[in-house]
């Protein structure tokens, strides 16, 4: 496939079918920003609890272990905090209060008790709110080592044919590139990635996940076989858009499964041996080879 191809792939239609459902459910409809946002201010600011990933954490023991890979392959020790987005926090009573006495308008715990309640009755008249995955779908690194995973995100991922555990994978790797990226910003792009914003996001878009794939599919990384790197593959296609223009432009899904090609064919150059690369080299490598994957 050309890089230039470009066309909406299985992960759109999971979203569009989700979508669907939300707008007719005028309830969830009417509240749809709102709870997004919502979501997202408790997962990036307030969420302090003891994390766990996957709507019954099923896949903390997992995140745990690639955190603790991710510090050492990159040697970033204790510099990255990984977050969980769970749509059910949206219905959670101390959870909405905590938000609404932060950030809403309450000046007591009783009265954001009961902005609370009104949520919860709503959550009560809806087949939609909080249930449906697009209230966890976020998936973001912060400069201030932060990462963030939806439930959602990752299971619409996986509706595409690809394993959760991947997706999991896949995408704090991805995330995890981003804060080599944020930890070298000045020295690796002294005037930004590009002055376009489209190609600027774009660039260290790919860049990611090239490094994500040096890393799932490192000897010393988490080491993924020959089929679960076929099933990376797939993932970071079906993630791919096509807002040529938009400034949060990711690449296509061409591009960006060249991109992970690209990672995992320095991983099996460096089998043999077992050698890391570093950060600065693992950079160079991708800027020597950048206008291969555009």
């Amino acid at each position: 496939m050309e890089a230039s191809v470009c066309a909406p792939t299985k992960f759109v239609a999971v979203q569009n079918k989700y979508l669907a459902s939300l707008n007719s459910d005028p309830i969830a409809r009417k509240n749809l920003s709102l709870y997004l946002n919502l979501n997202f201010l408790y997962s990036y600011y307030l969420n302090n609890s003891k994390q766990y990933f996957g709507g019954n954490g099923e896949y903390t023991s997992l995140i745990v272990k690639r955190q603790r890979d991710l510090e050492k392959f990159w040697n970033m020790p204790n510099q990255v905090r990984v977050i969980g987005q769970h749509s059910s926090s949206l219905n959670n009573r101390e959870i909405l209060a905590n938000i609404f006495e932060i950030y809403g308008e309450t000046s007591t715990r009783a009265e954001a008790y009961d902005i609370a309640d009104k949520f919860l009755a709503r959550n009560r008249a809806s087949a939609n709110l909080p249930e449906s995955p697009f209230f966890s779908a976020d998936g973001f690194a912060t400069p201030d080592k932060l990462i963030v995973i939806g439930d959602g995100l990752v299971k619409m991922i996986a509706e595409t044919g690809v394993a959760a555990d991947i997706v999991w994978s896949g995408v704090l790797a991805h995330e995890w590139a981003h804060q080599v990226q944020f930890k070298n910003y000045r020295n690796w792009y002294p005037e930004g990635a590009a002055t376009d914003p489209a190609a600027a996001t774009r660039y260290t878009e790919l860049e990611a996940d090239f490094m994500a794939a040096y890393y799932l599919t490192h000897k010393r990384g988490a080491t993924y076989n020959w089929k679960r790197v076929k099933q990376f593959f797939t993932l970071f296609f079906q993630i791919g858009d096509c807002g040529f223009t938009s400034s949060g432009h990711h690449g296509t899904p061409a591009q960006r499964l060249s991109a992970a090609t690209l990672g995992y064919e320095l991983a099996q150059a460096a089998h043999k041996q077992g050698h890391i690369q570093n950060q600065q080299e693992v950079h160079q490598y991708f800027v020597s080879k950048i206008r291969g994957i555009l």
